[in-house]
């Protein structure tokens, strides 16, 4: 990996983190969901239905396969 790639990376990463840090974006951890139900998948990754554990609150949830932190970044 070059220099600039891994410049650029670091800027991916300190993008997405400053996104969580300050709400633009919200992280969920994958334990805090039950009563799973697989939507759709594929060769990029798979699409879920969830509850939000303590909530009635159904939502959507990605699961990404082998994405960059570029690629992440990029999808959002």
């Amino acid at each position: 990996m070059s220099t600039t790639e891994i410049n650029n990376s670091n800027a991916d990463f300190n993008w997405l983190k400053r996104a969580i840090s300050e709400n633009y974006i919200k992280y969920y951890d994958f334990a805090e969901f039950t009563n799973w139900e697989e939507i759709s998948y594929g060769s990029y990754g798979n699409v879920s239905c969830a509850n939000w554990k303590g909530s009635d609150t159904i939502m959507a949830l990605k699961h990404s396969y082998n994405l960059t932190i570029k690629e992440m970044v990029n999808e959002l």
